[in-house]
């Protein structure tokens, strides 16, 4: 399975909040230790080492444990611990390592479990800038969340506990673009593609553990938040339910993969959700080798922008944390158009995806 190679401008390592409890010494005589087990959101399809249906071998995981309670601005975590996905043989369920010691609780009631991940073994977990949010989020990272409160009741952990399963969902959105000629006046050759998309504005977004958290997997959460909008009335701010999309299509670039006809391209990217805007998103594809004639007169280069809306009503532009968006493109000699996109709940490739590659904004 393909991660997250690298992100433009370096990685920001960001650890977990000093206010955790991980030092185990002080009730190690009485302390039980915690196993973890991770899956998608369907863990009643069957895994393979590497398959779609597992998280990324390495990828970093922080668990968050609250007792007794949910998460809230007002009380801090019991515990907190760091681990990495271990992908194991069909048939077993992926484990999580621990980076350190062992997550070792006290025996008690009601504890509930919260887990993060990038899904990637090269970014880490955003921290927690507070009792329950993170620190600010980016584009092109394929946030995770797990939520397992045991229906709600708490888990009581006596002298022993069997491994907690967290299953996690996407909490970004995904874009897959579908280029093709068009039926009339299209392309008859190309030799390659690059698709430059907009980031999203992402300051001061953060993933907010006390949210309300769905038990059913065919509706995700939304888990990523903005701060409110101040209101034109003075009435109370306005919860900001996504992103604005920036301006310019060189959030990030990636190469797009060539279809088996030799003329279609498909391409895939992660942006934060977006909330109802009128501008749309911004794109550039730029195109080598193009031809309209069969090959007699080539383009070394052509470049289309474009902007593309998510609805029917060119003032909507709604894309929800969870889902995958797929666009059709096609292309003629002077203009690029966009379909409706197919709307799916992200779940449909797992986490499998392909190769992500920001660059630096131009």
């Amino acid at each position: 399975m393909k991660g997250i190679q690298w992100i433009g401008g370096g990685i920001m390592l960001l650890c977990i909040g000093a206010c955790t409890h991980d030092k185990w010494a002080d009730f190690s005589d009485g302390a039980v230790e915690l196993g973890f087990t991770a899956s998608t959101e369907k863990p009643e399809v069957t895994r393979t080492l590497g398959g779609t249906t597992a998280l990324t071998d390495g990828a970093n995981v922080a668990v968050h444990v609250w007792k007794g309670t949910t998460p809230s601005e007002t009380q801090k975590a019991a515990y907190s611990n760091t681990y990495t996905v271990r992908n194991n043989a069909t048939g077993k369920a992926d484990e999580l390592v621990p980076t350190g010691g062992a997550m070792k609780v006290e025996s008690a009631d009601g504890y509930r479990f919260y887990a993060l991940s990038t899904n990637s073994a090269q970014i880490a977990v955003p921290g927690l800038s507070s009792d329950c949010r993170t620190v600010s989020l980016r584009n092109g990272v394929d946030y995770l969340m797990a939520v397992n409160d045991n229906g709600g009741s708490g888990f009581s952990i006596s002298t022993t506990s069997d491994p907690i399963p967290l299953a996690f969902r996407h909490l970004a959105t995904q874009i897959v673009l579908k280029v093709s000629p068009a039926g009339t006046n299209g392309y008859t050759t190309a030799s390659g593609l690059v698709v430059g998309i907009a980031a999203v504005d992402s300051t001061d977004s953060y993933i907010d553990l006390s949210a309300s958290w769905s038990s059913s997997s065919s509706a995700p959460s939304t888990m990523i938040y903005w701060p409110a909008r101040a209101t034109t009335d003075g009435s109370d701010p306005v919860p900001a339910t996504g992103g604005v999309p920036l301006e310019h299509p060189d959030g990030q670039q990636k190469e797009a993969v060539k279809g088996d006809d030799n003329l279609t391209f498909t391409v895939s990217f992660i942006l934060l959700p977006v909330s109802t805007i009128a501008r749309g998103i911004p794109l550039q594809m730029d195109f080598t080798g193009l031809s309209f004639d069969n090959g007699i007169n080539t383009l070394p280069s052509k470049s289309y922008t474009a902007r593309m809306m998510a609805t029917g009503d060119a003032s909507e532009l709604v894309l929800k944390g969870g889902y995958t968006y797929t666009f059709d493109a096609t292309i003629t000699r002077n203009s690029a158009s966009f379909s409706l996109p197919r709307i799916d709940l992200w779940v449909v490739d797992g986490v499998n995806l392909d190769e992500i590659v920001e660059v630096d904004p131009i």
